[in-house]
């Protein structure tokens, strides 16, 4: 069984489907193996043969595992209606992560009207040095602990860590937030604000990110980073945190 669920890990962003002759590869089986652990994914609805284009791809089965999953979060359940009033009210593309270890994962998401290609960031992971709601939440760890991501981050060439400093992460900690009006990794324009639990420990972030020749820089200084500061207090509000609008004490 243990091989057979490994299997679901070699799903990712650049592989939505596999066949048993890259499974067997991948595991080093053979392919009826790899075939008859495919098939057992499958009686539980795991993945899925996709009868037209061949392979399998992930089933339908790990949404309602997602859904309970997602129920235990506190966070999700909090920010959930927020995520969207903030997109609903700015009209720009807004996520919700979670720290996960060294990495954020990605548990909500609500795409601006003006986005042409919709990409799905639910459910992905990303190192903490790899994008802005990464950074936030790298702000906000130990000494040690962002000395070492810094370290590896640079060393692993990630674009977005070659624009984090320890100095940077300070100046966003005594500010509050992650404010870019061109962030240097993406383009953007690009928001991201704290998410505290009721102790006051930072375990989320909201973010927000929008064109910048659509946004303006007034608009992005008046408008885009006091709102998205104040939706993460209420967020940290629904989890017993009494906010602070974003500023940090």
């Amino acid at each position: 069984m243990e091989r057979a669920l490994s299997i679901l890990g070699l799903f990712d962003e650049h592989t939505e489907r596999l066949n048993p002759t890259q499974v067997a590869a991948a595991l080093g089986v053979h392919r009826s193996t790899a075939s008859r652990l495919l098939a057992a994914l499958e009686r539980h609805r795991l993945v899925e043969a996709d009868r037209d284009a061949g392979g399998y791809v992930l089933g339908l089965g790990l949404v309602s595992l997602a859904g309970h999953v997602f129920n235990r979060f506190p966070v999700w359940a909090s920010g959930r209606g927020v995520v969207r009033e903030l997109r609903n009210a700015t009209g720009e593309t807004t996520w919700l992560g979670v720290l996960d270890g060294d990495e954020v994962v990605y548990i909500d998401q609500a795409s601006g009207p003006s986005v042409r290609v919709h990409a799905d960031w639910v459910g992905r992971r990303q190192t903490l040095t790899a994008a802005v709601t990464g950074a936030l939440l790298l702000a906000y760890q130990e000494p040690d602990v962002i000395r070492e991501l810094l370290l590896s981050g640079k060393s692993d060439g990630e674009p977005a860590a070659q624009h984090l400093s320890a100095e940077e992460l300070a100046t966003i900690r005594a500010r509050g937030n992650l404010a870019r009006y061109e962030d240097p990794s993406s383009g953007h324009a690009v928001v991201s604000a704290p998410v505290r639990d009721h102790r006051g420990t930072v375990v989320a972030a909201l973010s927000l990110s929008g064109l910048r020749d659509r946004i303006g820089p007034d608009r992005f200084t008046e408008e885009l980073v006091p709102a998205t500061c104040r939706a993460a207090s209420r967020i940290s509000e629904g989890l017993g945190h009494p906010s602070s609008h974003g500023v940090r004490s």
